[in-house]
């Protein structure tokens, strides 16, 4: 899937994450958007397409800070000008608690 093959709602969300690699190698990244089938990140280094990796970060709704995590693969890894490089991971796994906090995010953004 090509950024320009997403059909799924986005909403922008720009928060600190981290994405640990199946080799262990962890990586300091933004989040840039997410939907229900993946999410955007900045990244300073091109990340291999096709790797597993989980991604970490919080989200923040109302008053209460939610831990979110999801098991995915990663589908592009672009240069970008700005931004270092714009890395596509798409979810394989998203624990309940996660997709509960993706399900209300992505339904206030529809408001």
């Amino acid at each position: 899937m090509t950024q320009k093959a997403r059909s799924a709602r986005r909403h922008a969300v720009r928060q600190p994450a981290v994405l640990t690699m199946t080799d262990e190698s962890r990586h300091e990244v933004q989040t840039l958007d997410l939907s229900h089938g993946g999410i955007s990140l900045q990244t300073e280094n091109q990340i291999r397409l096709a790797q597993y990796c989980a991604v970490s970060f919080k989200i923040q709704l109302g008053d209460t800070n939610h831990n979110v995590l999801a098991m995915g693969q990663v589908v592009y890894s672009d240069p970008d000008t700005e931004l270092g490089y714009k890395t596509g991971v798409q979810f394989l796994r998203i624990d309940e608690d996660s997709r509960a906090v993706f399900h209300q995010l992505l339904q206030e953004s529809k408001s």
